[in-house]
């Protein structure tokens, strides 16, 4: 499953897999993060049963900062540092990958849609993967875009990367350029 989608590319949009915990700075407003670890794994919007399939002692390393947001967040990894080691990120990055590919599965599965996902293009199931990795739910969090991909209007998707009215335009450009290139051939 891991095959379908250039985890790598996602990663690089994403900061890259930190070992080392984090809070992300505000994008604009205050801080609604929480302590951050391995390619985006933001633990404060998530509980200790999205963590279960981890071995116990990541757990135990984790469990203090989950659902922590905001200064909440910033204070409680000022007080308890969270380093890990790169496998210990990979196995984290190795969970959330699968869990936001199956949530996208599920969600494409229950859409009006006769384009099977798995045979789209690469870059195609990368860069929804991308978004979805991003907002979740995509068909209630960008609409528009989950609309556009599920129904192969492709151009219109490229379009709407270049203009999606959030506050990540070179992530969604990159995404956007990825698309193009499929359309385009270049």
């Amino acid at each position: 499953m891991s095959r379908l989608v250039d985890w790598e590319f996602i990663a690089e949009l994403e900061g890259g897999c930190a070992t080392i915990g984090y809070v992300p700075p505000p994008d604009g407003g205050k801080v609604e993060s929480g302590v951050t670890i391995a390619t985006g794994f933001d633990l404060g919007q998530r509980s200790a049963t999205d963590i279960k399939a981890l071995p116990d002692y990541l757990i135990a390393k984790l469990t203090p900062f989950l659902g922590l947001t905001g200064n909440k967040a910033i204070y409680k990894l000022k007080e308890c540092p969270l380093v890990l080691t790169k496998t210990e990120a990979l196995q984290i990055d190795n969970l959330s990958h699968r869990e936001a590919l199956v949530n996208l599965l599920k969600d494409w599965a229950a859409a009006d849609t006769s384009i099977d996902y798995r045979y789209l293009d690469k870059n195609l199931r990368t860069v929804i993967a991308s978004v979805a990795f991003q907002y979740g739910d995509l068909p209630s969090r960008t609409p528009k875009f989950w609309s556009q991909v599920t129904s192969n209007q492709w151009v219109d998707a490229y379009y709407n990367l270049l203009d999606f009215k959030d506050n990540f335009r070179t992530r969604r450009h990159k995404e956007a350029a990825k698309v193009r290139g499929v359309i385009y051939g270049d």
